[in-house]
């Protein structure tokens, strides 16, 4: 019982020299204008680094990733399709679908899928 008492005030310990080890050296460091930007082969940037993103690239990236993960929950179900009960199957292969088509129409009613250039 003492012996880990012993090991885990040692770690304790070596981790608080760690910590004010790497807060010496982060003190250390100066800002520097030219290593914080960006990076254009050497010239001024033009422009500001961080151009406002589009939110319908994020909102057809999720609905992307919501379909993805629905193909990829219905191939194990096509698999299973020759070893389950019937109406087992039909009844889930029903409600995923329902699932599928409901948040398709969400998605098409709060207008995620119009875009405008």
């Amino acid at each position: 019982m003492m012996i880990n008492l012993l090991i885990m005030t040692m770690m304790m310990v070596i981790m608080m020299i760690l910590f004010m080890l790497m807060m010496l050296i982060n003190k250390k460091m100066k800002f520097n204008y030219n290593k914080s930007s960006p990076f254009e082969c050497g010239f001024d940037p033009f422009n500001k680094s961080r151009i406002p993103f589009s939110l319908n690239f994020y909102l057809i990236a999720i609905i992307f990733l919501i379909f993805d993960i629905e193909i990829s929950i219905i191939m194990p179900m096509i698999m299973n399709f020759k070893i389950s009960n019937m109406i087992n199957f039909n009844l889930l292969f029903m409600i995923f679908f329902m699932f599928m088509i409901i948040t398709l129409f969400y998605e098409w009613k709060f207008g995620s899928l119009n875009w405008k250039l």
